[in-house]
């Protein structure tokens, strides 16, 4: 069961991590609007496909609301703000910022599920903070695109840091997997269509050469799977294990973004995304540590 959970969990990074990337490829010949619509979609009709497929009557009923709240905060409003953000941004910007998350559960578990937070958590978030110091400092940060691209980016963690909480909270119930990710792609499809509607150009044609029209495809599957695979790892992997893989989205967004795109990956950076990977990820090393120690005293 653990082997298939981490097996899940590491399929799930992989995905995301290629996500950055492959949504700025696509970017090329699709607009925003229409990206995160048509994906969201095509994401819906996958997973209901599959949820038949294995044998489960797909019922709102029985499912209840909060996975469809769910879906609106993420994959709905996160996929419009990231993707939006990607049209001035870097992927290996955006790949920094969304690794910070596992930081942000340890304050938000212990804000609203009353978890204990450890001093840990306090000098990892201010080695976290200094690494962002050292990454962005040699970024144009004070530009107009770079405050709207990171000001939309901060929202998207936010976002992201809430819809985690709702997500350890509903893989607790006996609700499968497969019709939680299935209700958070169709309420995500609502949220993305209304906003083609209203905001983008429908009369905007579609012109994408085969590549992108590829990217597209990938980018289909890497909404419906990796949510899919990350919701059942979550039914037996700890939090904090779970926080500690996350923080591969570090090097293999950053490995992803230097081969596919080119982007230039300097030492500063490098140096700033270590510390933040040192900062996000020591409060659980020093607490399993603990852990191991006590056992070994009894």
């Amino acid at each position: 069961m653990l082997i298939r959970a981490y097996s899940c969990m590491l399929l799930a990074i992989l995905f995301w991590s290629l996500n950055p990337v492959a949504n700025k490829i696509a970017l090329e010949d699709i607009a925003v609007p229409q990206l995160v619509s048509m994906r969201a979609v095509f994401s819906s009709i996958i997973l209901l496909i599959i949820s038949y497929a294995i044998g489960y009557r797909y019922s709102p009923k029985k499912i209840g609301w909060k996975p469809f709240a769910l879906g609106v905060l993420d994959p709905g409003l996160t996929s419009l703000l990231f993707v939006t953000a990607l049209t001035v941004l870097s992927a290996s910007n955006t790949v920094l910022i969304l690794a910070l998350m596992p930081f942000s559960q340890s304050i938000l578990g212990r804000v609203v599920f009353k978890e204990d937070l450890q001093s840990s958590v306090w000098f990892g978030a201010v080695l976290s903070v200094f690494g962002l110091f050292i990454f962005f400092s040699g970024e144009q940060f004070f530009d107009a695109d770079s405050l709207w691209g990171n000001g939309l980016m901060m929202i998207c963690f936010c976002l992201f840091s809430v819809s985690q909480l709702l997500t350890r909270k509903i893989m607790r119930s006996e609700i499968p997997a497969i019709q939680v990710t299935s209700s958070q792609m169709i309420s995500a499809s609502v949220v993305l269509i209304l906003y083609l509607i209203i905001f983008g150009d429908m009369e905007l044609p579609l012109q994408a050469s085969s590549g992108t029209l590829m990217t597209f495809v990938y980018l289909v599957f890497s909404m419906a799977l990796p949510f899919f695979f990350y919701n059942q790892a979550m039914r037996s992997i700890p939090v904090g294990m779970a926080s500690l893989f996350l923080v591969l989205i570090i090097p293999l967004g950053f490995l992803f973004a230097a081969i596919l795109l080119g982007e230039d990956i300097t030492w500063i950076k490098t140096a700033g995304a270590i510390l933040v990977m040192i900062g996000v990820a020591l409060p659980h090393l020093l607490e399993s540590g603990k852990r191991k120690f006590s056992l070994r005293q009894k």
